[in-house]
């Protein structure tokens, strides 16, 4: 093996490895590698030196060692213009690796497994530490001057082209490489160090996190950028965390690029989407966004009628909206859409006739989701986190929301079931609009939204006048409040207006005046016990 050139191979991932193990052929460059990786390679056909042939030493204690050897490690770190290093690695025996291509047993994924199916399975995370990995690329990152490093199957491409055009590869891409080693590694220890440092006490009887984290950890990427932030001298770029295989769970079939507010009120849109859907799985969804705010909403027995009806709501504010849709949007709604202006449309699936209308109106951006891969990632833990100076606030997303069928009534006769739907719709849009809230819905559709006032009053106040202005009577509307009343004034505002049936978290101190002014007023109240403050 005197004077030839390897290539350490040892990796859990091993697509366009085929390619790669081609291209070190060409180069004349022999394979070293262990366990199953070298299994793979036979059977492409590949002739592959063992690393236990090539340390003279076997694999131990069931695997877990097997490159830890100063051969490997020897053959990885020698730096190439120090005579001392190559003299002491033909001393024990080693010989020169070139490339190292190595990538880490499953850790985070399996992590993010056990978290949605919340059942812990603490022996066989533990095996999925990966200890000769981490060592291995760390060393040939560390001597990227000499030594080419590979953890990420989806570079293989790119240094194949560059040697195979221009004959080496240039420090400056070795120097790419080895960064992302650093990277990777990051990512893999705060996902390790995340896990260690919840305690099993920490855990609910169905899996969930009593408490958050002791230690939470990102390290992010740059995707792609951004023309620029909420306002144009603010930057901003795309990011996802480092080794994160699971793709984007959105795909942009047209349209210009997505801005940073668009990004926003897309997610928004999708939430609210989802939590309606959730309510009403037997019909029809529609959800429009206009700066993080619900301005239409509503559930029909079609998607085109759903749509309407939510663009209805507030034709003005849904002028440059964001909307989100479920089921499969056709070329007649799609044409109906078109007839106002949308800056964002994300749906499900779209017939390509709807495909070829949007086409005729270039810049609209037209996204199509994996609503149920999102509702798989809302159904596992995940935290929202915010800036705060040199420190950092981080809390639960805010996943779950009431029943009204399971909610305390608190004044009125037993719901109707068509009482209990319009309370039901009005409660899951409300805990999408900015705190103060106060939504107003009739025959299952938003008709006024009052939003981010200081005042619950003025919020009243404001969804009264904006159903009005739009062509609504609130008489015999219900209402929904993300908070509780604090007194009875808002009560008696949406009374006035003409509301009949109220639903809110309940909770003040204030609750028994509350109620009493329901009963006289006439007012079916339902407390969920279940607060949406959303800032």
């Amino acid at each position: 093996m005197a004077n030839e050139r390897f290539a350490l191979i040892s990796v859990y991932h091993k697509e366009n490895l085929q390619e790669l193990a081609a291209f070190f052929k060409r180069q004349g460059v022999k394979l070293l590698s262990t366990g199953n990786t070298a299994q793979y390679l036979r059977s492409l056909g590949e002739d592959v030196v063992s690393v236990s042939d090539f340390t003279s030493s076997p694999e131990v204690m069931g695997g877990r060692v097997k490159t830890l050897h100063p051969r490997v490690h020897g053959g990885i770190l020698a730096r190439r213009d120090d005579e001392s290093d190559l003299k002491e690695l033909a001393a024990i025996g080693g010989h020169l690796i070139d490339y190292v291509v190595v990538n880490l047993y499953p850790f985070t994924d399996k992590l993010a497994e056990i978290e949605s199916t919340k059942k812990r399975d603490h022996g066989s995370l533990i095996e999925l530490i990966d200890i000769g990995g981490p060592t291995m690329i760390r060393a040939a990152a560390k001597n990227f001057e000499h030594v080419t490093v590979l953890c990420d199957p989806r570079d293989y491409p790119t240094v194949i082209k560059e040697v195979e055009e221009s004959g080496a590869l240039s420090r400056g891409t070795r120097r790419t490489l080895a960064a992302k080693v650093f990277r990777v590694m990051s990512e893999y220890d705060s996902s390790v160090s995340r896990y260690l440092s919840v305690d099993e006490s920490w855990l609910d009887e169905k899996g969930d996190p009593k408490q958050l984290s002791a230690l939470e950890g990102y390290v992010l990427e740059q995707d792609s950028s951004l023309r620029y932030g909420e306002n144009p001298h603010q930057q901003a770029a795309l990011y996802r965390r480092v080794g994160d295989r699971s793709g984007r769970f959105w795909t942009q079939l047209q349209g210009k690029e997505l801005s940073y507010n668009n990004l926003l009120d897309m997610q928004a849109a999708v939430y609210l989407l989802l939590d309606i859907a959730a309510g009403f799985p037997d019909r029809s969804s529609a959800a429009i966004i206009k700066h993080l705010n619900p301005c239409g909403a509503a559930v029909r027995g079609t998607i085109l009628e759903a749509f309407t009806a939510a663009r209805e709501c507030d034709p003005i504010s849904a002028f440059g909206g964001i909307v989100a849709l479920t089921g499969t949007v056709e070329e007649d709604l799609a044409r109906t859409i078109l007839e106002g202006f949308v800056e964002v449309i994300v749906a499900e699936k779209y017939s390509p006739a709807a495909l070829q209308a949007f086409g005729s109106k270039k810049n609209i951006r037209v996204l199509q989701a994996d609503f149920s891969r999102i509702n798989r990632y809302l159904s596992q833990p995940r935290v929202s986190v915010r800036d705060l100076f040199n420190e950092f606030i981080l809390q639960s997303l805010d996943t779950q929301v009431a029943e009204i069928g399971r909610s305390e009534l608190v004044v009125g006769e037993k719901l109707s079931a068509a009482l209990e739907k319009e309370l039901e719709f009005a409660w899951r849009v409300c805990k999408h609009v900015k705190s103060n809230a106060i939504v107003l819905s009739k025959d299952l559709r938003a008709i006024g939204v009052g939003a981010g006032q200081m005042s619950r009053v003025d919020s009243a106040r404001l969804s009264l006048e904006r159903a009005r202005t739009n062509g609504f009577d609130p008489k015999g509307a219900v209402a929904a409040s993300d908070a509780f009343l604090p007194f009875p004034d808002t009560l008696e505002v949406l009374n006035d207006g003409g509301v009949t049936a109220l639903v809110q978290p309940g909770g003040s101190v204030k609750d028994d005046t509350v109620k009493d002014c329901a009963a006289k007023r006439g007012v079916t109240m339902v407390f969920t016990g279940e607060r949406h403050f959303r800032h």
